[in-house]
C-alpha cells in the first residue's frame, strides 16, 4: 500500500512539472498552426516559328524566330519534321548550319533544363535548289 501511494505522488509530481499541455499536430502552444500543401504542374511545351508560308529562292530563305517554351525540368529536344524533297538541304540555327537528314525528321534545339528561348532561323537550300515541301516543328520533353 505504501509502495503504490509512493508510485501516484510520482505521477503526480511529474504531470504537475510538466509544463502547458500537449498540442493538437500541426498546432502549436502559442496559438500558431500551420499547413501543408502540395500539388502537381503539368509538362507544357510549346514551339512556333513566325514563318506560316515561305516563297521557295534559291539559296537562304529566312523562316524567322523559332520560339520554344518547355517546363519540363529534363529538358526539352525541338524536331524539324519535313517533306522528302528537302531532305540534304540546311536548317540554319542561330548561325549553325543542321542538316536535314533523309528520314524526315532532325532534332535543330535541345534544351537540358526547363527554358523559355529563341532562336533564329532559316533554310539553306541544297546546291541552290529551288524545292517546294512542307516543314513543321514538333517540341518533346525529355
Amino acid at each position: 500500500m505504501k509502495l503504490l501511494s509512493s508510485l501516484l505522488l510520482a505521477a503526480g509530481a511529474v504531470s504537475l512539472a510538466a509544463p502547458g499541455q500537449a498540442a493538437a499536430p500541426g498546432i502549436s502552444q502559442s496559438g500558431q498552426y500551420s499547413i501543408g500543401i502540395t500539388g502537381f504542374v503539368p509538362v507544357i511545351c510549346r514551339t512556333s516559328v513566325d514563318a506560316s508560308m515561305v516563297t521557295p529562292a534559291s539559296g537562304t530563305v529566312q523562316l524567322g524566330t523559332l520560339r520554344n517554351f518547355c517546363n519540363s525540368p529534363n529538358g526539352y529536344r525541338v524536331y524539324a519534321d519535313y517533306s522528302p524533297s528537302l531532305s540534304g538541304a540546311s536548317m540554319i540555327v542561330d548561325g549553325q548550319s543542321v542538316t536535314l537528314q533523309p528520314d524526315g525528321s532532325t532534332i535543330i534545339a535541345r534544351a537540358d533544363r526547363a527554358s523559355i528561348d529563341q532562336h533564329s532561323l532559316a533554310l539553306d537550300l541544297a546546291d541552290g535548289q529551288i524545292a517546294s515541301g512542307s516543314i513543321s516543328f514538333r517540341i518533346q520533353p525529355l
